[in-house]
């Protein structure tokens, strides 16, 4: 079980800046990036929100489990949430719909 809980994936001003960013480095003055941070970012991201994203809860023995393209590797569960591209995904879903719910009732 986890220690922690994690927000919904934050969709303020800053954040999308930090995203975009993270997603796009070059075209925010580092024209030496090569790829995008987004995985460092949700990790940095996770850990503001309180997720101690190092923490192992337990390691499972590559017979312990039958995890698709792992066969024969230990797979470590970790023991407090990240986000995932897909919670920023939801996010900026959620987000979107709020903003249209609020259009329509103007």
């Amino acid at each position: 079980m986890s220690a922690v809980q994690l927000p919904p994936f934050p969709v303020d001003d800053q954040t999308l800046d930090l995203l975009m960013t993270a997603i796009n480095p070059w075209s925010h003055g580092d024209p030496g990036s090569e790829m995008s941070s987004v995985g460092n970012f949700l990790v940095f991201m996770s850990e503001l929100g309180g997720s101690d994203t190092s923490a192992v809860e337990e390691v499972l023995d590559p017979g312990d489990h039958n995890i698709p393209g792992l066969a024969g590797a230990s797979v470590s569960v970790m023991r407090d949430p990240q986000y995932h591209e897909h919670d920023v995904m939801t996010a900026m879903v959620e987000e979107i719909r709020r903003l249209r719910a609020e259009l329509r009732s103007r």
